[in-house]
């Protein structure tokens, strides 16, 4: 946003902005036609997946929880439109996530979004994927005590019913 202003002060016919309220709206818009896309897309498993989630300050429109009023200021890209470096802005509401002694690595990195969308999901949790393939996306290898989770799998026992995802007192997260 700020490499924005700056060429429209340069350059001539460089297109300007739109106004603050049109932007909200448009970014409204395609938030809720990427939920949709994502209840269409599969079958819920519960009825908890069937409603989805929201983020509590993106549904009650407090959109200056996480963003800056003016929508502009930062260093550019999409970043420069958060009131903290996206690493960091999830944590100062969320700070009881990452207080045990082992932490999972994309939470301990503030990489929120490689498990969570931050404002509407077709599953609970805001996550981006269905429970069940969650892990998966990323623990491709292979499991200590397979033969107990392959038949945790067969039953339709989520990872999360023995591990934590953020942060746990024990080397593999176990609850």
């Amino acid at each position: 946003m700020t490499r924005h202003k700056a060429l429209t002060s340069i350059l001539d016919g460089y297109p300007t902005l739109p106004p603050v309220e049109e932007i909200c709206r448009e970014h409204e818009e395609r938030a809720k036609a990427v939920c949709l896309q994502q209840k269409t897309a599969s079958v819920p498993l519960s009825p908890t997946a069937a409603r989805g989630s929201e983020h509590n300050p993106y549904k009650e429109k407090l959109c200056n929880s996480c963003h800056k009023a003016d929508k502009g200021g930062g260093s550019g890209g999409e970043d420069g439109l958060l009131i903290k470096p996206r690493e960091y802005l999830c944590v100062t509401c969320h700070k009881d996530l990452l207080t045990k002694r082992f932490q999972h690595g994309p939470a301990a990195v503030g990489d929120c979004l490689a498990c969570h969308l931050p404002h509407t999901s077709a599953n609970p949790a805001l996550l981006n994927t269905k429970k069940e393939a969650l892990c998966v996306k990323c623990h491709t290898e292979r499991r200590k005590a397979v033969r107990m989770h392959d038949l945790f799998v067969e039953k339709g026992i989520t990872c999360d019913n023995c591990h934590d995802p953020h942060s746990g007192d024990s080397m593999y997260f176990l609850k």
